[in-house]
């Protein structure tokens, strides 16, 4: 209600009319006063499905935002009614895209039915089609139309009585968890705090591993800045995961013919690089290949000081810290050089800071941070015949051929002396697959699954991934549910290889027992979401 009432108070001074389509949390069709006028929506506010950042294109006028928008493009307005033309009106809120009309005039199609959350759609050019719809929240408590994030301010703390309402968790049962998993840990949702025990108090210390996918993020944040220089030679142009490492450094003592995507994905060290030849070794202090990302990456920085700054830490301040609002962390005490495998000292807070702009493809407050294939390529498989549960620095859930790179953990590994059965957080969470085979650097034909399990396509390409530290420092983000865990010390005295799922076991039960769906039915939840059958925050 409070979220109405802002936004009908935004409209008002800006002299909008409210059009149609009030649907509990959720605006539809704002007509415009002013023909010529365009208005940017942003923070936590939605309209028509619009991520922050992203505008809408008043009659006459094309929209004004690339950034932001939900896929699918800009919503068409109309001047009249503020109904797309050709859209009817029936029992609730839902929208759902038809073709594009022009800007200006109407989006054709746009029919407004019963049940409360509109669907993304194809979208249409921007200022000459009226594109399709965004989600949208809808009745019933649906979840919030736009990936939202804090922003650089603070992450808005759920109360505990809103916890269900909100955040759509049981919070009975996680009160629960904070006994089985009685160590710092927080539950983020829909770009909120939605529960923490212990986790405020938590002051920033060493993160160990999870520095790993920190470093990959900004890698990636590196080559993003860098994709519209010119190549002139070695240590020039874009930064990418698929240049040779010697485009970037004179001596590295690992394969000589090796990409920057092998030195991610941990396989760089093998002497024979072509597929089923190379296996992929855990690299815990970075010696071996890892740390090198570093020299790569201040050579990239270095071809424009003025704007990328003047090395790696302060591009992170900038690129990173700044724009996320994070403000409880240092990398490698600051130093110019950083150490890709470790010296990240963070809280909870910062930590999930990072797991939400990776849920989210790479966008932050409507503003692009890493380009999404780049997370894309972070999140899914690299090398499958070497490891099929891990990207760039970053574990995944895998259900057939993984390895921890020579970790150990408390389940055992098959004949072939990998892993089978989801663990990580395991298998009542989806797998992460890559949609094409081969893909990049890897040649492998298909996901390298063994019976009984699959490469057949998924029905939601949302696999869960992680970032684990030295006893169970943990980022485990769930894209379907736009959830994010964070928690520290799982596991004091180990490695930390099981920590991703005594995570996961402890929180599953909350979340399963707010679910509109399921409704505390574990069985089938685990099944479909399990089953890459259900996405209900994609």
């Amino acid at each position: 209600m409070s979220r109405n009432l802002e936004l009908w108070t935004f409209l008002r001074h800006r002299r909008f009319t409210l059009a149609i389509g009030l649907a509990s949390g959720a605006v539809f069709g704002c007509s415009s006063g002013s023909s010529a006028n365009q208005t940017t929506a942003s923070g936590g506010a939605s309209l028509g499905g619009f991520a922050n950042g992203g505008a809408i294109a008043n009659p006459g006028g094309a929209p004004n935002g690339g950034t932001g928008l939900s896929p699918g493009g800009a919503l068409g307005v109309s001047g009249t009614s503020g109904l797309a033309s050709g859209g009817t009106l029936g029992n609730g809120g839902a929208i759902t895209p038809g073709a594009g009309g022009s800007a200006g005039s109407a989006g054709n199609g746009g029919t407004l039915g019963a049940g409360g959350a509109a669907s993304a759609g194809a979208g249409g050019t921007a200022g000459s089609s009226g594109g399709s719809a965004g989600a949208s929240g809808g009745a019933g408590g649906a979840p919030p139309t736009t990936k939202l994030d804090p922003g650089t301010g603070p992450w808005p703390v759920v109360m505990p009585s809103d916890v269900a309402s909100v955040c759509k968790l049981d919070a009975s049962k996680l009160m629960a968890a904070e006994t089985s998993l009685n160590v710092p840990w927080a539950v983020f949702r829909y770009g909120k705090l939605c529960y923490q025990h212990n986790a405020t108090n938590f002051a920033a210390a060493e993160a160990w591993s999870t520095t790993k996918t920190l470093g990959a993020t900004v890698a990636g944040a590196v080559a993003y800045q860098t994709r519209n220089m010119m190549k002139k030679g070695v240590k020039t142009g874009p930064f990418s995961d698929q240049d040779r490492v010697d485009q970037w450094l004179t001596t590295f003592t690992y394969n000589k013919d090796a990409h920057v995507a092998h030195v991610l994905a941990m396989v760089a060290q093998n002497t024979n690089l072509a597929l089923g030849q190379k296996t992929m070794t855990y690299d815990t202090v970075g010696t071996t290949q890892i740390n090198s990302i570093s020299d790569m990456l201040n050579a990239a920085i270095s071809q424009d000081t003025t704007n990328l700054t003047a090395n790696l830490e302060t591009f992170t301040q900038k690129f990173i810290y700044t724009p996320l609002g994070m403000k409880n962390s240092v990398w490698s005490s600051g130093g110019v050089t950083k150490t890709f495998a470790y010296t990240w000292s963070t809280d909870l807070m910062d930590m999930a800071r990072i797991g939400t702009l990776l849920m989210h493809g790479g966008m932050w407050n409507g503003n692009r941070i890493v380009d999404g294939d780049w997370v894309y390529k972070m999140t899914h498989p690299s090398f499958e015949d070497a490891n099929t549960g891990y990207g760039y620095l970053t574990w995944l859930n895998s259900a057939s051929n993984y390895t921890f790179g020579g970790l150990t953990a408390a389940i055992q590994p098959g004949a072939n002396g990998k892993y089978q059965g989801a663990y990580s957080p395991g298998p009542c969470a989806p797998v992460a697959i890559f949609k094409t085979h081969p893909h990049g650097l890897s040649d492998s034909p298909d996901c390298n699954y063994s019976a009984p399990y699959t490469c057949a396509q998924q029905m939601y390409d949302v696999g869960v991934f992680n970032a684990v530290g030295y006893m169970g420092q943990i980022i485990q983000v769930h894209p379907a549910l736009d959830l994010v865990l964070v928690a520290r010390n799982v596991e004091p005295g180990s490695i930390g290889a099981d920590a991703t799922k005594s995570v996961w076991d402890a929180i599953r039960p909350a979340v399963i027992a707010g679910d509109p769906k399921y409704k505390g039915d574990e069985t089938s939840f685990c099944k479909d979401y399990g089953g890459n059958a259900y996405a209900p925050d994609l």
